[in-house]
């Protein structure tokens, strides 16, 4: 259990650190971490947290504009290309447990894709009680131009200092994990729990 405390402040800390870098405007307390226990706790933390990884998802959704608006997609659409890509022949409710979004959000989103002609969906010729959904031949084309545009921004973005960003990668993914703990857990009532 300290390990897992240990993780999940040092997480917070670097996600918190890392905005910092990104010249998120903000009043930073400085916290401590000693024996794996956050010293400090408190709601003002909590806070800057859920501003900052908010923010972090701002300027990502930010940065790909620059990179979608060309195409008149969005960031979600491409999440659903990206995912298309990654797992040919993917349904819908595949595309829907990877992004942990209901098929009433995505549902619209792939109809779009397909008028767009970016996307196909087609009777699978194992099952055909399900749909799959492909690239066009077209899309493929312009997805991986999108997709080279992409590796220059990540380059910008992260330049020589790899490592750095899988640490963080690593400690987001470490936090979402616990985050979808606490929310498999079940509704909290707002009573505190002294």
């Amino acid at each position: 259990m300290a390990t897992r405390q240990l993780q999940s402040a040092e997480t917070i800390k670097n996600l918190l650190l890392f905005n910092k870098h990104a010249k998120f405007k903000a009043s930073y307390t400085t916290y401590k971490i000693k024996g794996g226990v956050l010293i400090k706790r408190s709601a003002d933390f909590y806070d800057e947290l859920c501003l900052s990884v908010y923010t972090t998802n701002r300027y990502f959704h930010q940065l790909y504009a620059w990179i979608l608006q060309a195409d008149g997609l969005t960031y979600l659409q491409y999440m659903v290309l990206l995912n298309v890509v990654r797992q040919p022949n993917c349904s819908l409710a595949d595309i829907c447990q990877t992004l942990g979004l209901d098929n009433n959000t995505l549902t619209p989103v792939t109809q779009k894709l397909i008028q767009k002609e970016w996307l196909v969906k087609e009777r699978s010729a194992i099952d055909r009680r399900r749909w799959s959904l492909n690239l066009t031949p077209k899309a493929r084309e312009r997805f991986g131009k999108l997709r080279n545009q992409v590796k220059k921004l990540q380059t910008r973005l992260i330049g020589n200092s790899t490592s750095e960003f899988e640490h963080i990668l690593r400690q987001s993914h470490a936090l979402n994990q616990r985050l979808e703990e606490v929310l498999q857990q079940g509704e909290f009532d707002g009573k505190s729990e002294d």
